[in-house]
């Protein structure tokens, strides 16, 4: 996967859960670190965003995102569009944002960078982390000077952070398992990594698509199930071409509609 931020010239300081730094944002650079950047979203940041904004998830795609299929991972993409050659669509013009209670996992934990780690090899891996304090040379911010002073910790509860890095690594886990023990690199391509697009990025469409409302599972729940049915859905589908753990076997699964597929794995814990 490539960085999830662009910030140009950033200076990275360590730090741990329990070290300290001073923060506070600032009205005088407000809006500074929304533009000019990359933002790579999450199936999570698409979909709670979408739903705040009270969008379809394919409008919210198609209005604000830029889709891309990675040349080296192979795996689909979603970037911010706006924010990469000028200022994010949701900052307002006092330099605020718009969607401030739904920003995405990376904009709602800066100035802390969170670098992750993946030992694979099972359904659950093994997940090391890593944080950093980011000061950039290139980009006004005078939230350091601020006299505010936090832990990382009390940083990332303050901004809901450890809800979204745990969704976060539900996917990063989806994404390094269908790379690293599926090969996906050797068989994915733009067209069939666009079957992959309801489970991941629009979540409204495949709930309409399986007859499943959000009274009878919540959408935290749904989340959780539509991975682990891509996850499966990934292993069969490298197993035709002959990777990963079920290569060369027949599986009477293949005979199964692909919505019918989807909705019996979404629902079998149910």
């Amino acid at each position: 996967m490539p960085n999830t931020t662009g910030f140009p010239e950033a200076v990275n300081k360590e730090l741990k859960l329990d070290d300290r730094f001073n923060f506070a944002c600032s009205d005088r650079c407000m809006g500074n670190c929304c533009r000019l950047i990359t933002i790579l979203l999450d199936p999570w940041d698409v979909e709670v965003i979408a739903r705040y904004l009270k969008m379809s998830g394919t409008d919210f795609l198609d209005t604000f995102c830029r889709y891309d299929f990675g040349a080296a991972s192979h795996w689909p993409l979603i970037w911010l569009k706006h924010a990469e050659k000028g200022f994010c669509a949701f900052m307002l013009l006092d330099g605020k944002c718009s969607i401030y209670p739904v920003r995405p996992r990376n904009c709602r934990t800066y100035p802390i960078a969170r670098a992750v780690k993946i030992d694979a090899g099972t359904e659950i891996p093994h997940l090391t982390e890593r944080f950093f304090l980011m000061v950039e040379r290139n980009r006004q911010c005078l939230g350091h000077e601020g006299e505010r002073v936090w832990t990382v910790r009390e940083w990332l509860a303050e901004t809901d952070a450890f809800k979204y890095y745990e969704f976060s690594d539900l996917y990063l886990s989806l994404v390094h398992y269908a790379t690293e023990s599926l090969n996906c690199r050797a068989w994915l391509t733009p067209v069939t990594a666009r079957i992959l697009m309801p489970l991941l990025f629009t979540p409204d469409l495949l709930r309409s698509k399986l007859g499943i409302s959000e009274e009878l599972m919540d959408h935290e729940t749904f989340y959780r199930r539509r991975l682990k049915a891509a996850r499966v859905i990934l292993t069969e589908m490298a197993a035709i071409f002959g990777f990963g753990p079920l290569a060369d076997q027949l599986s009477a699964n293949q005979e199964i509609p692909f919505a019918a597929r989807i909705r019996q794995l979404v629902l079998c814990d149910a």
